[in-house]
């Protein structure tokens, strides 16, 4: 009877529904933390079930606690990964989920505890910062196109979609979409904001000056197939053949 009437908002909706359910779980960044709905001046009022933007409150409000006694259940992404929502699902099934699988956004850890950057296959070229100058290369794209994988909370290239994709393998920067408020950026996307030449979205465990320091020794050592690969939409230089036994 709790959805009987017509004529009534949505939001009253999940309310009712969310103030009845075993496990409340947002599915996408917009029923997370508001997402593309909420970008710009906002009119529609938007935000996430729990958060909005990174601020716990949402819909619900900071003390929501469901049946089970969990907060809303954050499956960002955008879009989401099919495998995070079914693992997802599958281990509350099984009595197998807790509050401490769930890390400071609210998001599963067995995903979000992972960036994107892990398994990403221009890691060779980012060790040396070899960077792509356009799409089509085949250098990182973090120094010039906008790349946050270093940054995103994901494990897109360890659990790649349909088996064998992710937005980098197939050329595009990662606009770290699982994030609060990745919709507004104050950039365009493909863009890399710098500050005197340096990227200001560094990797988020890394020191800055640190970052400066390993970055001119990475690419006062780059190979010259790596240098010339970056900034190609093909290998161009194969490795060299070295004996790599003892003897």
């Amino acid at each position: 009877h709790i959805l009987s009437g017509t004529g009534r908002p949505m939001t009253a909706w999940v309310r009712e529904l969310a103030a009845v359910a075993r496990y409340t779980v947002a599915v996408g960044t917009c029923a997370a933390y508001g997402g593309l709905a909420s970008s710009g001046s906002n009119p529609t009022e938007a935000c996430g079930l729990q958060h909005e933007g990174d601020r716990v409150g949402g819909l619900l409000g900071a003390d929501y606690r469901s049946g089970a006694g969990l907060p809303v259940i954050n499956i960002a992404g955008c879009p989401t990964h099919p495998q995070w929502v079914l693992e997802t699902l599958m281990a509350l099934a099984a009595g197998m989920f807790d509050a401490a699988q769930l890390d400071a956004l609210g998001r599963p850890r067995f995903y979000a505890d992972k960036l994107v950057h892990h398994g990403c296959p221009r890691n060779e070229f980012y060790e040396f910062k070899a960077s792509a100058q356009k799409p089509s290369d085949q250098g990182c794209l973090m120094e010039q196109l906008g790349c946050k994988g270093t940054q995103a909370h994901a494990d897109c290239n360890t659990r790649l979609w349909n088996g064998e994709g992710s937005c980098v393998r197939g050329g595009f920067a990662c606009i770290s979409c699982t994030e609060p408020g990745y919709q507004d950026p104050g950039h365009p996307f493909h863009q890399t904001p710098k500050i005197a030449g340096i990227p200001i979205g560094l990797p988020t465990d890394m020191p800055k000056a640190w970052f400066v320091a390993l970055s001119s020794l990475s690419k006062s050592a780059t190979p010259r197939r790596v240098r010339e690969n970056a900034t190609a939409d093909h290998p161009v230089v194969t490795p060299a053949i070295r004996k790599t036994r003892l003897k």
